[in-house]
């Protein structure tokens, strides 16, 4: 077996090729514009938009209003994949090196490019920056050309079209410009995969050479179908995240995060998070109380009959005096929830309980297309449903943990 480098050389490799390679194209696009970008704009185009053309970024625009339910969802896969990672680290020396490798690859991908990065064009959309978005939704990709021509890295995508495309089409035609770019997919990648775990040489080119034959097979059969899709980017996807990378960089990782995570005990953990949750509980209220202003209950309460206004006020009061309660009640007992006393598992699992069926109402009873516009509304719908799936992981596991 070749030896591979340290984890340490294998990473820097990394930052080099990847990290450093778009800032080196950025700078020289900078170089043929001649109209300099603000400090601060320019602080943002470098370190903060993976797109090496800065047009976004020559003026700021009022806030562009984001899309709630796919802001929402960009929301919900990092945090699934911050999960993942975790507990990927938490079970890392129990896995087999190819699950854990090629799960640990995944869990990365879906933090990174799913989540991530599809929430930074929203954000940076409601700092009054025009940018695109970088992944136009993969998974409803019904054909490889769609899925690499329409929908993945977008930003590669542009810089292709704007600086590429034209020259290799005059070159060698509109199907030989195609394949040529999937030719320099596959250097790119062997340059951010193999250079890093220096082994692994040609299996990226080779997944991206696949890549462009089979687009020409859905043009010329006229393909189009998710399994087909999907099956011919993860049967292969092996050679892209080939095994020297994992063992260079993947299971470095999974592994120091499970030293880091093993350093301090099960009841260190919990007893952080009890306290965590009595915290959130008053995050709630904070939040509670800026409900009546921003939802504009004085205006739609106005229509009920004065009894029925007071029947609202009055669960408002209960639910939020009960939410108060939790939080008292989890700091006085505590060392109860930590040595598993029955009477604490009893409240634990009211709680989570009361939380899951928050969480349920949330995706299961409330319309989407009723919550009130405006970037804040969304951003804090995100956070505290966020906050809500926390608190009711936190007693649910308060509820099962042994004595």
């Amino acid at each position: 077996m070749l030896a591979l480098p340290s984890p340490a050389v294998a990473l820097d490799r990394l930052l080099l090729t990847s990290i450093g390679g778009i800032l080196a194209l950025k700078i020289a696009v900078l170089a043929t514009r001649h109209r300099p970008l603000p400090s601060s704009r320019l602080a943002l185009f470098l370190f903060a938009w993976p797109g090496v053309f800065p047009d976004a970024f020559r003026r700021r625009r009022p806030p562009q209003p984001i899309e709630a339910s796919r802001f929402f969802s960009a929301w919900a896969r990092t945090a699934a994949g911050i999960v993942s990672i975790v507990l990927l680290a938490v079970y890392a020396p129990r896995l087999p090196e190819d699950f854990l490798g090629l799960a640990g690859t995944a869990a990365l991908l879906l933090t990174i490019h799913l989540g991530l990065c599809d929430l930074l064009p929203w954000l940076l959309c409601w700092a009054g920056f025009e940018v695109p978005l970088l992944f136009d939704r993969p998974w409803a990709a019904r054909s490889l050309a769609e899925f690499w021509g329409r929908r993945w890295n977008l930003a590669f995508i542009e810089m292709d079209r704007r600086l590429l495309l034209r020259p290799l089409h005059r070159i060698a035609g509109g199907r030989g410009a195609r394949f040529a770019l999937f030719i320099l997919s596959g250097l790119l990648h062997e340059a951010g995969l193999s250079f890093p775990a220096d082994g692994g040489w040609g299996l990226p080119l080779v997944y991206f050479l696949l890549q462009g034959v089979l687009v020409e097979i859905e043009d010329r059969f006229r393909i189009a179908h998710r399994a087909w899709t999907w099956f011919w980017l993860l049967a292969p996807a092996p050679w892209l995240f080939h095994a020297p990378f994992r063992r260079a960089l993947i299971l470095p990782l999974y592994s120091g995060l499970h030293a880091l995570l093993a350093g301090h005990t099960l009841a260190w953990y919990v007893s952080g998070a009890l306290y965590a949750a009595a915290i959130g509980h008053l995050a709630v209220l904070v939040a509670s109380f800026q409900a009546p202003a921003r939802l504009r209950w004085k205006h739609d309460l106005a229509k009920l009959t004065r009894f029925n206004r007071r029947i609202f006020w009055l669960y408002g009061f209960y639910i939020g005096f009960s939410i108060l309660g939790f939080s008292a009640l989890t700091l006085c007992l505590h060392d109860a929830f930590l040595a598993g006393n029955g009477a604490a598992r009893g409240l634990a699992l009211f709680i989570a309980v009361f939380w899951t069926i928050r969480v349920l109402a949330d995706f299961v009873w409330y319309d989407r297309r009723d919550w009130p516009p405006g970037n804040a509304l969304v951003a804090g719908h995100a956070l505290l449903t966020t906050l809500f799936c926390s608190l009711a992981a936190v007693y649910w596991f308060a509820v099962f943990l042994p004595a």
